[in-house]
């Protein structure tokens, strides 16, 4: 693999992780698993067990993510009716209404069949034993998850504790650094670059930072805590005891960080309007899909901003790692009535380079380990062209965070820790000494 589009790939190499090459195959004959040759067809096709041909809808939940219906119908459920014209895909958004929150749908008995979430909810399902163990399926539809980004299939393995396999990814996303081009001019600062550390980024920002003509300039918005430890893989909870663990270095050096940019003037309080709509925002921590959907929004209404992008600073403690991966998964339901039609609908669109290709595109990091694919990301959006969009794939992404069913427990506590400290309230120790307390007597209130 050549160029800057694949270099997150080859650092996968580097570290050890065997992938496997490409092929000239359609995407759902490429990632049929090596079989021997008792199992192959004539002409080369590999067997593998299909679904049932009779019409079912299958009613996917889309579980606090961003997402919208006219993205799920144009890179979802458009795609399965070209493969698999008796399978519907019907979209239930928990955004409009609460007849569609997973509570409320489990309650009534409705449960969905397939659930949309992103990767720091996922392991929240388990709280509601909604996953369908996927193991079995992938050997029986034989798919080949070699061929699929190994980061985005651990993190899918790793909220198990028995090996299972309760997810499938779709696509991924990452943190990048945004940042509003007329305000370094404004002011004189050197556009952020794609190998820039932590300490570099702080220098800028406080150039960034200022009053003039009455009017408060920031520099830079991060989003919260958990966010912020992320983009180096720091769990909330402990791997070997499974309870909250925010105590540690790690988590300290992430808030330390955030108390260095809160410190600097304006750089507090701030929203992602300061910087698409007000212009006062120099530029932001945010990931790549959200804000180029905003921006696109904000430019069909009329309002340019003269923006780029860049990857997150580095730490200089792990050079080479910037952003945090946000990868999508669909999980099946363990009560569904149609687990083998729901499977096959979520692993053709993992599997399928066609609709891979389409993601990717369209500025969706594909989950498959293919450097043609790589090589067409975001080409198909005007508001691309033009753009950085080579720091997508620039460096390494961390291992996803280890997660069980007590993550969103956690998360809710370090955010309102993280919250506390930059807010001047209660010092670093106190705050996250508190918070892991609280976690965990929740936690333990959930195991009886």
């Amino acid at each position: 693999m050549k160029g800057s589009m694949i270099a997150s790939y080859a650092a996968l190499l580097l570290l050890g992780i065997s992938v496997t090459g490409c092929s000239g195959n359609t995407g759902e004959q490429s990632l049929m698993a090596d079989k021997s040759a008792d199992t192959a067809k004539p002409g080369g096709e590999r067997s593998g067990k299909q679904p049932s041909t009779e019409p079912v809808t299958l009613r996917v939940n889309n579980w606090n993510t961003a997402f919208q219906q006219a993205e799920f119908d144009q890179y979802f459920a458009e795609p399965l009716r070209k493969k698999y014209p008796f399978l519907t895909l019907e979209y239930l958004d928990q955004q409009k209404g609460t007849s569609n929150t997973l509570d409320n749908l489990i309650t009534a008995g409705n449960t969905p069949d397939i659930v949309f979430t992103d990767y720091p909810n996922l392991a929240g399902l388990l709280d509601y034993d909604y996953p369908e163990d996927l193991n079995r399926y992938v050997q029986d539809f034989s798919i080949d998850l070699k061929k699929v980004d190994p980061l985005v299939i651990e993190g899918a393995k790793t909220i198990g504790s028995k090996g299972e396999l309760f997810a499938l990814p779709v696509y991924s996303d990452r943190m990048m650094w945004f940042y509003n081009k007329d305000l370094f001019d404004k002011f004189g600062v050197p556009y952020p670059t794609d190998d820039m550390t932590w300490d570099d980024a702080i220098a800028a920002f406080k150039r960034l930072s200022r009053m003039e003509d009455g009017v408060q300039y920031a520099s830079f918005r991060m989003i919260n805590l958990p966010m912020t430890g992320s983009q180096w893989g720091v769990p909330l909870v402990d791997p070997k005891t499974g309870k909250a663990s925010f105590q540690t270095d790690d988590w300290k050096k992430s808030l330390a960080l955030m108390q260095q940019i809160a410190a600097i003037p304006g750089n507090t309080k701030l929203t992602n309007e300061d910087f698409y709509q007000k212009e006062t925002l120099a530029s932001l921590m945010q990931s790549f899909n959200i804000m180029v959907n905003l921006l696109e929004g904000v430019e069909r209404k009329g309002h340019k901003i003269d923006w780029d992008v860049a990857s997150l600073p580095q730490s200089k403690e792990k050079p080479g790692i910037a952003g945090a991966n946000k990868p999508l998964y669909f999980m099946v339901s363990k009560s569904s009535k149609h687990k083998d039609q729901a499977f096959a609908a979520v692993s053709y669109l993992m599997a399928s380079e066609e609709v891979q290709t389409t993601l990717s595109r369209n500025g969706k990091m594909s989950v498959l380990i293919d450097d043609g694919i790589v090589k067409q990301f975001g080409t198909k959006l005007d508001i691309l062209k033009g753009r950085n969009v080579a720091a997508v794939y620039k460096h390494k992404m961390s291992a996803l965070p280890y997660s069980n069913r007590f993550n969103r427990l956690a998360l809710v506590e370090m955010i309102a820790a993280g919250n506390e400290v930059l807010n001047g309230t209660q010092d670093m120790n106190t705050a996250l000494r508190n918070a892991e307390e609280k976690a965990n007597k929740a936690i333990d209130a959930k195991i009886k």
